[in-house]
């Protein structure tokens, strides 16, 4: 909301940035200048957004204007402090310059700063910003009437601008294709293939008319692990984000450039290796994701440090649950309490949703099947969330089970009923989904434990025949539907046989 946006403004800031706010404040605030400090340290102190509460304070005199006026210095603090911090803001930095000395007449002045802009923004292929520094310069040598080295410097600019063309031309196509990847989730079927490999097939993609810099492969590799990874390609898969991230690694201002992105590719390269079995790779590639929060701007930065912390975080609740590690998933869910508060309004709904599914998930092979049914409903309840329709089905299944160990058998024919409507109108309901609904709904037409654990045995049978299946086994990634079955059977069946004797 706008009334909150100060708050946000200030909850997000580091105890550094607060620091040199309270220094940089301090030095342009003329007159009641310690007002707006009160101010600052009021809201700061709030857990929760109270305007009535700070209209009580004596000092505010004007909430609106006072708010207005610190929201804008505390920007001004902010830009001062992350001046130097990557070579885009050096570039705006020089640029602020290079305007004052050329309205001051200052041109040779003006010149010097101005190829020290250029060289920082070819350096890093910040191609938007050398184009704007290419416009003042010919400005500047026109106003001393060198018309020709202006129009070599149009002519550059034009190279420079073909550049940027096919850079964004690529950058379209891969963003266009990350868009359908996030929409379906994984492929369940041929035609969720097809429809991510015509992003391949695109004219220009790869071809003679892209100049490769380092940003276009950057994400011509995205474009290419992105298709991979959702055909399941493992091998593949590893070759592409291994290449990713050695690119990173070898053109450190693409890290400056994407952080988020080389966070990313940790993570998808850890995956990789644990698809492809190997385990110490993988585990020597989540250390040095969970060491990038103390690199690359991320300790100023929440938003890059809520990836680090959920995709970490993810990975590791994944290794646990896999191996039935229950304990260790409960102990990493305690101890990350104060992280999860702090960065899970910083990231985005997928990657939260993953872990909300994950901790249903220890929390339902813990039994402990209320806490279960909150976490999926956190999901569930969210009628905007309308991507990762592979991550949606599955948390409606594993809704659907937490119901049936509940015996809330007044509403599970309901969800059922609504489950099964849902995948038929997305066009997701596959064998697994199918033969899991049909099980629920039949489940309370049997009359006795003998019926009950038969019909187990059966799911169980049915599902085991999709487990390796190309496109019909992509649910078990998320949850051994399976092995639930066989699992309940055996439990029935013995407390049947205690229950006798």
């Amino acid at each position: 909301m706008v009334k909150e946006a100060l708050f946000d403004l200030i909850k997000s800031m580091t105890m550094s940035e607060k620091r040199y706010f309270k220094i940089y404040s301090s030095k342009h605030t003329i007159g009641e200048k310690n007002e707006y400090i009160r101010l600052f340290d009021a809201i700061s102190a709030q857990e929760k957004y109270n305007e009535d509460k700070l209209k009580d304070f004596g000092f505010v005199k004007n909430l609106a204007v006072e708010k207005n006026y610190l929201y804008r210095i505390i920007l001004k603090s902010l830009n001062s402090f992350h001046d130097q911090s990557s070579a885009k803001n050096k570039v705006y930095g020089i640029l602020k310059s290079v305007e004052v000395l050329f309205h001051k007449g200052l041109y040779e002045q003006a010149m010097r700063q101005v190829s020290k802009a250029r060289r920082i923004a070819r350096d890093n292929e910040l191609f938007a910003q050398e184009l704007v520094v290419n416009e003042l310069e010919v400005e500047l040598l026109s106003k001393q009437f060198d018309y020709q080295a202006a129009s070599n410097r149009i002519q550059e600019a034009e190279k420079v601008s073909e550049k940027l063309t096919n850079f964004n031309r690529l950058q379209k196509v891969t963003t266009d294709c990350y868009a359908a990847r996030l929409e379906i989730g994984t492929s369940r079927s041929q035609n969720d293939s097809i429809r991510l490999q015509s992003f391949l097939q695109m004219d220009g993609v790869g071809g003679k008319g892209y100049p490769l810099t380092k940003r276009a492969e950057m994400y011509r590799l995205g474009l290419h692990l992105t298709y991979a990874y959702f055909i399941g390609d493992e091998l593949k898969t590893l070759e592409l984000t291994e290449q990713m991230t050695e690119l990173y690694e070898g053109t450190p201002f693409l890290i400056e450039y994407s952080p988020i992105g080389y966070v990313s590719s940790l993570y998808n390269l850890h995956n990789a290796y644990k698809s492809c079995g190997k385990e110490l790779d993988a585990d020597r590639v989540l250390i040095r994701l969970e060491q990038c929060k103390t690199k690359y701007g991320i300790p100023t930065s929440d938003n890059i440090g809520a990836r680090v912390f959920f995709y970490s975080t993810n990975i590791r609740l994944t290794n646990y649950l896999r191996e039935y590690n229950v304990e260790s998933a409960g102990a990493l869910i305690m101890n990350t309490t104060k992280e999860f508060k702090r960065f899970s309004s910083k990231i985005g709904k997928p990657q939260l949703y993953e872990y909300y599914f994950l901790t249903a998930k220890w929390a339902f092979l813990s039994s402990d099947f209320r806490y279960a049914l909150r976490q999926t409903n956190e999901i569930l309840n969210d009628l905007g969330f309308k991507v990762r329709a592979d991550l949606l089905s599955a948390t409606r299944l594993l809704n659907l089970l937490i119901h049936y160990e509940l015996r809330n058998d007044f509403t599970i024919e309901y969800l059922a009923k609504n489950t099964l409507s849902y995948l038929r109108k997305k066009d997701r309901l596959f064998k697994v989904e199918d033969e899991l609904i049909r099980f629920i709904l039949n489940h309370q037409k049997v009359q006795n434990i003998q019926d009950k654990v038969a019909d187990l045995k059966q799911l169980s049978n049915e599902l085991n025949k999709y487990k390796d299946h190309q496109f019909e086994g992509r649910p078990f990634d998320y949850f051994d539907f399976h092995s639930w079955a066989e699992n309940k059977a055996k439990s029935e069946l013995e407390g049947t046989q205690k229950k006798e004797k």
